[in-house]
């Protein structure tokens, strides 16, 4: 009853959201970089991923694979070369610049974060 009262008033926590968003291709697989902002007061846990344009999505940190990425309360984390970021392998097509890829990232509570993003 509470939490629906919570809910009714617009107090549930904001929505994370993307921006500054663009892609690297390199041979079958798209390296996806943004900055990714979290105005909730909790920790976001980004751990896994799809997309259209390829058959697996991976977090990565830096050169290693990543079980999830921290999108911190309050704060931002930047998807950027030589650290965090997202890749697409398996590409479906041959993406060149200009050309879009959508990747759906999603938090361990379920949430989705969508990320549009333009080749470079």
């Amino acid at each position: 009853m509470i939490l629906a009262l919570l809910l009714a008033l617009g107090l549930a926590q904001p929505a994370p959201s993307s921006e500054e968003a663009w892609a690297e291709a390199a041979g079958d697989t798209v390296a996806v970089y943004a900055t990714i902002h979290n105005p909730s007061m909790y920790d976001l846990y980004v751990v896994s991923g799809t997309s259209e344009a390829g058959d697996a999505v991976e977090l990565r940190e830096a050169d290693k694979p990543a079980t999830s990425l921290t999108v911190p309360a309050y704060g931002s984390l930047v998807l950027k070369p030589g650290g965090a970021h997202v890749s697409v392998s398996g590409l479906k097509g041959t993406l060149n610049a200009g050309d879009a890829v959508t990747v759906t990232l999603e938090t361990d509570g379920g949430v989705a974060i969508a990320i549009a993003a333009i080749v470079k």
